[in-house]
């Protein structure tokens, strides 16, 4: 352990990506090193418990098939899967069923929002996209890494990095970010985001918005007849969605845990 803590950059203001022009032009770095999140220790210790709990699943049920995101990134070469288990903290019930040790050990970490099995197909390429918001830290655990740096690697603002079996690998994912696996084999890791503890008192805030944010985006992207509404429609729709998720996600959430 290092030691040192995650420092948030000053006037680093909190931010959330949404069209029609999405960029992120904040202080933090690219990469972080992992020992700057202890909370995330649980994941590197149970590793190989999470990876055989993945893989036996496909194993006796086939293909995996997820909820994809809301606003998917355009993948070239096969079928990104993304199987949610919590996002801004909504709970993916029927998928905590079906990996109930792996839940069990996200659970533990107070601060995570966000959780999902990633499974990148042989040949792929994920296009360049951003994150949702600078107040969470994007983790990825190697699970199954078929192939070193750079046959399959992320491409983060201006570095790039591969993963390793068992190893974290932190980012900011508001960062413009790309990924891409050459090899003829799958690509599996365990995604988890967390609220650093400088953000802690503002983490239910973060869920919130960033729900918000992702309606709003989802209209923006989907409906030619949304994109067409006066800039003040807009204003109002995105608050609208953000009140609406701070009311209704701690019901759902409260009612799930149960």
């Amino acid at each position: 352990m290092s030691g040192k803590k995650f420092s948030w950059p000053v006037n680093e203001e909190l931010v959330f990506v949404r069209p029609p022009k999405e960029e992120y032009n904040g202080s933090l770095d690219y990469f972080y090193d992992s020992d700057l999140f202890p909370e995330l220790d649980i994941l590197k210790e149970n590793w190989e418990k999470i990876r055989d709990e993945i893989l036996d699943f496909e194993k006796n049920k086939g293909e995996l098939s997820g909820m994809s995101s809301v606003n998917p990134a355009n993948v070239y070469g096969g079928n990104w899967t993304l199987i949610y288990l919590k996002s801004f903290q909504r709970l993916y019930s029927k998928n905590r069923e079906r990996f109930p040790f792996t839940c069990q050990i996200i659970d533990q970490i107070p601060n995570c929002v966000f959780s999902a099995v990633s499974i990148l197909p042989p040949n792929s390429d994920i296009a360049p996209h951003f994150g949702d918001t600078n107040g969470i830290i994007r983790a990825h655990l190697g699970l199954v890494v078929p192939a070193p740096y750079p046959e399959i690697a992320i491409h983060v603002g201006e570095d790039e990095r591969g993963w390793q079996e068992g190893e974290l690998m932190c980012f900011v994912n508001v960062h413009k970010h790309h990924v891409w696996n050459k090899t003829n084999q799958k690509r599996y890791v365990l995604m988890v985001d967390i609220v650093p503890e400088v953000l802690k008192k503002r983490q239910n805030e973060i869920c919130y918005l960033g729900l918000g944010s992702q309606t709003y985006n989802y209209f923006y992207k989907e409906f030619g007849w949304f994109r067409k509404l006066p800039k003040v429609a807009h204003h109002v729709f995105l608050k609208l969605s953000m009140l609406l998720w701070k009311i209704y996600l701690p019901i759902e959430t409260s009612f799930k845990l149960r």
